[in-house]
């Protein structure tokens, strides 16, 4: 079981992304509490959860529902976006591997030569000398 104030913050953010993304399925009192684990009759006892719930539910019946192929395209789409987003992350992260290796007078591609491998199977236009070029072109 949650503790204090833990379950009620959890509770007010996931009743904040269930209104922001406006979700065609619906939240449930039972499935509310077993996500949060808490009993039903203390989210009937806090009532500044209540209301909330109440309103998302409310405003979720309001509004139209999309048919399942735009909402699983709406979705698919934002985990592209999650996804392009993380890879940018883990490319930034290589450049300043390579960038602290530079630093240290090594060259980059006797450490990431398998990585180097893997990106010329993404890049294939270019070879692993040309990558490295490339990296030395962005600034430090």
């Amino acid at each position: 079981m949650a503790t204090g104030k833990d379950w009620r913050n959890k509770a007010h953010t996931i009743l904040d992304e269930y209104a922001a993304n406006r979700s065609t399925s619906r939240m449930t009192q039972e499935s509310f509490a077993k996500e949060l684990g808490v009993s039903r009759q203390t989210l009937w006892r806090d009532k500044s959860v209540m209301k909330k719930f109440e309103q998302c539910r409310i405003s979720s019946q309001s509004i139209p529902q999309k048919n399942s192929k735009d909402s699983r395209i709406a979705e698919l789409e934002a985990i592209v976006t999650q996804l392009k987003n993380e890879n940018g992350v883990l490319l930034l992260n290589f450049v300043l591997a390579c960038t602290k290796l530079r630093e240290s007078n090594h060259d980059p591609r006797l450490y990431f030569n398998e990585v180097t491998t893997d990106i010329q199977k993404h890049f294939p236009s270019l070879t692993p000398a040309q990558l490295y070029d490339r990296l030395k072109e962005v600034p430090s």
